[in-house]
């Protein structure tokens, strides 16, 4: 089988879809988490679906009072938020369960990180 440029796209596109499994669907799967996304970024948002913590309109000391006594959380976010939530979280005895680079973006935002912390 040869490879091309374009089965190498499609191959991306596909990647970036299935690690940016929007939360509505995880919520239906019986999935109970905190969400956190950055609603200037329309990937980050429509991940969300309006639903939890937003960047944008909080700090990040503040996201970390909210995110207090969490089990789990999910998050789309940049590169630069996720490093500076992941060690709060860890502070809280939160550990990374999944951490994947989105790929494709529509918004020209490059460093999206799909990512997962959960209490062991």
């Amino acid at each position: 089988m040869r490879t091309t440029r374009r089965g190498v796209l499609k191959g991306g596109a596909l990647a970036g879809a299935v690690a940016a499994v929007p939360v509505a669907a995880q919520a239906a799967a019986g999935v109970a988490a905190v969400i956190v996304y950055d609603s200037r970024l329309a990937e980050s948002a429509s991940f969300a679906g309006g639903r939890g913590i937003d960047l944008a309109a909080v700090s990040l000391r503040e996201a970390h009072v909210a995110l207090a006594g969490a089990m789990r959380v999910e998050g789309l976010t940049r590169w630069s938020d996720w490093t500076a939530l992941r060690g709060l979280l860890e502070e809280q005895g939160l550990r990374r369960t999944a951490e994947t680079r989105a790929s494709a973006p529509l918004s020209g935002h490059d460093g999206l990180l799909r990512w997962s912390m959960a209490a062991r």
